[in-house]
């Protein structure tokens, strides 16, 4: 049997989960972003990999340690995004009668706005890894942008078929690990991202099993792939990682044509802005796309494992 430290659970595990669930309530922002903020992105797909092997192997005694070890790394993280997906979810989408902020005009720019700025300053962070960016970096930087892109551009019909909630979890939950790709914004495409928020508040189990399990063969799939590129072409993956980060912008435009969580949205230009919103509305959007840039360095700071 294997001699590592096996760690034990703690709160700032914990604390670092309730950041990602935070980001992971929100169509356009992603947990992963998040992790790659606080530094815990590579240990994340690492413990991921080692437990999903544990099981894969059959159990083998000699890799009990590390299968510990990420366990009680997974199992606080995991524990504060359900936590803090589900109140967060309840303020920003609410019950169809009682929309939430992130669904109505008068608040929901705000909301963007803070996020916007968050992930703007927070690109540099995958690509400040980058030691001497090449011309590959940049064309893999423009390709995760305008896969971005290109996804916004998809005209996705739906039902509220179980079929169709096992491929929103493999979808989804796939997407929540990766920076730039938000699982909310599949949901959200798609027309399940109520759905899937208010089975959660209701607990309403027969959606959510269909969800969780999509959700469990995506990462069967996506996570043994994803470690195998960080540990093999690391650099060439962060490109495309900051890519997707810099695409998901178009996504957090705080000014959209509609905010009521059904579809996606298009976004106004400058002169639709103008028109609609007054100038004490765009400077409190001002101010909190200022405080999600802010927010970036603080939680680099203090939050950080780097």
């Amino acid at each position: 049997m294997d001699k590592k430290i096996i760690q034990k659970p703690n709160f700032r595990t914990f604390s670092h989960g309730l950041l990602m669930g935070i980001a992971d309530s929100v169509p356009g922002v992603s947990g992963g972003t998040i992790a790659l903020i606080i530094g815990i992105y590579y240990k994340l797909i690492e413990s991921l990999t080692v437990f999903l092997n544990f099981f894969k192997d059959g159990f083998p005694s000699k890799s009990l340690n590390n299968f510990l070890s990420s366990f009680f790394f997974l199992l606080p993280l995991g524990l504060g995004i359900i936590c803090s997906y589900y109140l967060v979810t309840k303020i920003l989408v609410g019950p169809d009668d009682d929309p939430g902020l992130i669904r109505q005009a008068s608040t929901a720019p705000y909301v963007y706005a803070f996020f916007f700025g968050l992930v703007l300053v927070s690109i540099k962070e995958p690509w400040g890894k980058i030691v001497s960016p090449s011309f590959e970096n940049y064309m893999l930087l423009f390709l995760g942008s305008f896969l971005i892109y290109f996804y916004t551009t998809l005209s996705i019909s739906y039902s509220d078929s179980n079929i169709l909630l096992v491929m929103c979890g493999a979808l989804a939950l796939t997407a929540m690990l990766l920076p730039g790709i938000s699982g909310a914004l599949v949901l959200l495409a798609l027309g399940q991202y109520t759905r899937i928020a208010n089975a959660v508040h209701e607990f309403n189990l027969e959606p959510l099993l269909f969800f969780l399990f999509g959700g469990i063969l995506g990462l069967v799939t996506f996570v043994p792939l994803m470690n195998f590129f960080l540990k093999r072409h690391s650099e060439y993956t962060l490109s495309v990682l900051a890519g997707l980060m810099l695409g998901s912008l178009i996504t957090l435009w705080p000014w959209k044509e509609s905010y009521d969580g059904e579809g996606l949205s298009p976004n106004l230009g400058f002169g639709q802005i103008f028109d609609i919103y007054g100038p004490l509305e765009l400077i409190i959007t001002i101010l909190l796309f200022s405080l999600g840039m802010s927010s970036s360095f603080v939680l680099k700071r203090y939050l950080s494992e780097d």
